[in-house]
């Protein structure tokens, strides 16, 4: 395709090197920007950024090919949403870059940072910069909200203290690897030959700046020590996540191969995906229910299913919905689950509050009519079978639910549902001075007397209580005062095969699945899920396809910079019947084809969502064009069996 220009397949994450113009005082970054060595002159001045943006849980792998024992400190990773400015680099990432803005930065643990060990760090949903070792401790790092994880981020490494050089060796996500820049490039990183030479250039490199600065041996003590048995909700404290038995006692020359080879995922490493089909392979069965739904009634259709003494969760439903004629081969599936999610996050009376941060109704009557345990057999009926999740639940209040230990001095009260809540949690706040508190004791000693803090009319109370005072009140309404409803969700989760013992034991891997990431939709990541349906190669109609995938990724770039009407969403919906792509995936994936386009008049673009495909004219001749009829094709498609 002599318009793209492409060398890899849509599973490729793209090149993986430094940024040979970003870079500290004393860097030199080489071999093809694959290699940063820091001048042991300094123990600072040793900032290298990435060349891309990389993705969450994209997993970048390090060697550290050389390390200066007279130097304290160790390597710092970091992230940052800005893209990186060669006019804008401190000496160092701590504290220089970690209290600015759209960065974040954390030191690597010195154990890790040895010469010759292998590390890998990426940033998870939570907002965790994960840390693994060689021997397989993963330590996970709570950083300030510094970084937006729905905006692009650059990825920065300072080569700090006794860090002096670090090798790029490329990244995974899941299945998905990075490449290298070129042919030339990959036969670089396998060849032990050229290793040879590299290690010798190094070798002298390092034997020079020793020679001239061996005298020198200023600290550069780390600020901070590292203490793996404090909270891992404080900012910037490392956490063993998991340790397994040390495999790698024999150290390997770094190599590019390490990022491709097969290996068996451990349980931190698998994804939602791969929890979902273990979960899927356990339970289900190959055997199909008939489900009727009425759309006007849609969320009252499914619960009286659920509450068939013949409704089995474990078979496959097969949805039809009243007066459509469409037979079910996934799309009428996939288009119910989406409006059931809907319905029960708006209809069911069971949650509160804005979009995207929902906490759970203080309803006895719905607590009675069990509307709680049926919210959360509905939300696992949909996962177990392709569906989407909630995707709602307010980011707090979910890792409450999962027994994970947070502070909540940072919540924001403008979230709680509540009018009168708010103002009295914006009494509390407002606390500056002794004569407040004795205000707020008066006002409203009582009312936090009852939301667990009976301390309020302590003999010491102090403004240094405050931030724990308002702690205590959020964690009581959001958390502790719903804590039946709470309950019955859960066990209508877990009435399904327990899944929500699964997802408490993964929690950070079922974030996307509960709460709203916010994460926007790339075009690399949209045609990712898609393969195109060829003609043959050489071809007259495989060169029209070609001219028309690529005014096709022009339109999709139009999404992506918001210079069109339409959305990532609208395509998905009017292509598949689900307006995101699913837990588990599509099997199979939805498919781009091709349609002669008739002499006279003009026929829109269409598509099948049961099998999941978009079918575009051959020979577009501009963007525009396609731009034009798209739009046209999405604003005009109607329901299933209504075309």
């Amino acid at each position: 395709m002599k318009k793209h220009g492409r060398v890899c397949g849509s599973r490729c994450l793209g090149p993986m090197t430094f940024h040979p113009e970003v870079k500290g005082q004393l860097v030199s970054i080489c071999q093809g920007a694959h290699l940063a060595m820091r001048d042991i002159s300094c123990f600072k001045h040793g900032l290298v950024f990435l060349s891309r943006p990389v993705k969450i849980k994209e997993r970048i792998s390090i060697c550290i090919e050389s390390t200066v024992p007279s130097w304290d400190g160790a390597l710092r990773v970091g992230f940052t949403n800005h893209c990186p400015n060669a006019n804008l680099i401190p000496p160092m990432a701590i504290p220089d870059l970690r209290e600015t803005p759209g960065y974040c930065a954390v030191p690597v643990p010195e154990e890790t940072c040895q010469t010759g060990a292998h590390v890998e760090f990426w940033m998870n949903h939570a907002g965790y910069v994960m840390i693994q070792g060689a021997d397989g401790k993963t330590f996970y790092m709570k950083v300030k909200g510094q970084v937006k994880l729905n905006e692009p981020l650059y990825v920065f490494l300072d080569m700090y203290g006794s860090t002096s050089a670090v090798r790029l060796l490329g990244s995974r996500k899941g299945t998905r690897t990075s490449c290298p820049d070129s042919p030339k490039d990959l036969e670089q990183f396998s060849s032990s030959e050229t290793k040879g030479k590299e290690q010798g250039q190094m070798k002298s490199f390092f034997n020079f700046n020793k020679n001239v600065h061996s005298d020198n041996r200023r600290s550069s003590r780390e600020a901070s020590t590292w203490e793996t048995s404090l909270s891992p909700s404080s900012p910037g404290t490392p956490v063993p996540f998991m340790q397994t038995p040390d495999q790698t006692q024999n150290r390997r020359p770094s190599s590019s191969k390490d990022l491709n080879r097969n290996h068996q995922p451990s349980m931190e490493e698998m994804d939602v995906t791969s929890l979902l089909r273990e979960f899927q392979q356990q339970y289900l069965s190959l055997s199909l229910v008939h489900v009727v739904i009425c759309r006007k009634t849609l969320l009252k259709s499914a619960i009286d299913t659920l509450s068939n003494s013949n409704f089995t969760w474990t078979k496959t439903p097969l949805i039809e919905f009243v007066g459509e004629s469409a037979l079910d081969h996934g799309g009428p599936r996939r288009e119910f689950f989406r409006l059931l999610m809907i319905e029960v996050q708006s209809s069911l009376g069971v949650f509160e509050g804005k979009p995207g941060n929902l906490f759970f109704t203080y309803d006895q009557s719905a607590l009675q009519q069990h509307k709680y345990e049926k919210a959360g057999k509905l939300v696992a009926w949909s996962l177990v079978h392709g569906g989407p999740g909630l995707k709602a639940l307010d980011p707090c209040l979910y890792q409450l639910m999962c027994g994970q230990e947070i502070q909540l001095t940072d919540f924001d009260w403008r979230l709680i549902p509540d009018g009168d809540v708010q103002e009295k949690v914006k009494k509390i706040l407002s606390c500056r001075k002794t004569a407040h508190i004795h205000e707020l004791q008066r006002e409203l000693g009582d009312w936090i007397c009852e939301c667990g803090f009976p301390g309020i009319y302590g003999p010491n109370l102090s403004v240094q209580d405050i931030p724990n005072i308002y702690s205590f009140v959020v964690r009581h309404y959001i958390y502790l005062r719903v804590s039946n409803m709470i309950n019955q969700f859960i066990k209508g989760l877990n009435s399904y095969g327990r899944l929500w013992d699964k997802v408490k034991e993964n929690w950070i891997e079922f974030l996307p699945v509960f709460i709203n990431m916010k994460e926007p939709m790339s075009r690399h990541a949209f045609m990712a899920h898609f393969q195109i349906n060829w003609s043959r190669d050489g071809t007259k109609k495989r060169e029209e396809e070609e001219q028309t995938v690529y005014y096709w990724e022009q339109v999709l770039k139009m999404i992506e910079d918001k210079k069109t009407e339409l959305h990532f969403e609208d395509l998905l919906v009017f292509i598949t019947a689900t307006d995101e792509f699913p837990a588990l995936g599509f099997s199979p994936k939805p498919s781009i084809n091709f349609y002669q386009p008739e002499g006279r008049g003009c026929r829109l673009p269409y598509a099948s969502t049961c099998m999941m495909g978009l079918f575009l004219p051959r020979g577009v001749k501009c963007q525009a064009e396609l731009n034009t009829i798209l739009l046209r094709a999405v604003r005009d498609s109607a329901g299933f069996g209504k075309t």
